[in-house]
């Protein structure tokens, strides 16, 4: 009998142990993932953001794979800013739409998702930068050739607007 109630207490000690310790596999929301520092050098936590705003991020991306031009401009914030690896800056949604238009164009860049997450950056003035950070195997043409890189995005997202791009690329070479 008494072996019988150590088991039991031992099983129901694990199962709290356990339960008390899990996530269903998630962070949560509001847990800590890293710190940035900023401008005026205050470092900042980056804590867990909402997955519904990678969902934005991703129906954008796949816009510009549809050429959907109205649909970008619909979900650019009127003062977006976009910095390309290139050194390239392009403010607001007009500038934004003249540029992946002139692209569209000259060329035939394509997307595919690789990952996403969303992230939240708190300030010191009590807002919270929403991003999301991500990366895509993108194919172009330049200069007649196919190029393909591995691009990094984080994308600031403000009331459900793309409000900030900031890409980093590094070409795809074959072995």
């Amino acid at each position: 009998m008494y072996k019988l109630l150590t088991i039991i207490s031992l099983c129901f000690l694990t199962q709290i142990t356990y339960a008390g310790h899990h996530e269903s596999g998630h962070i949560k929301k509001g847990a800590v993932i890293g710190y940035e520092i900023s401008e005026d050098g205050e470092k900042l936590d980056i804590v867990a953001g909402d997955p519904s705003l990678v969902k934005i991020w991703v129906d954008y991306v796949e816009a510009h794979n549809q050429r959907d031009l109205e649909a970008i401009d619909k979900t650019n914030a009127d003062d977006i800013v976009g910095k390309a690896p290139n050194g390239v800056i392009v403010n607001g949604s007009a500038e934004h739409i003249a540029f992946l238009k002139n692209w569209f164009e000259t060329s035939n860049p394509s997307w595919e998702f690789v990952y996403a997450m969303a992230n939240d950056v708190p300030q010191a003035d009590g807002s919270i930068h929403h991003w999301v950070t991500s990366s895509y195997k993108v194919t172009d043409t330049i200069n007649g050739k196919e190029v393909v890189a591995r691009e990094s995005f984080d994308v600031r997202i403000e009331n459900s607007k793309i409000k900030e791009i900031i890409v980093a690329s590094r070409q795809v070479l074959s072995e």
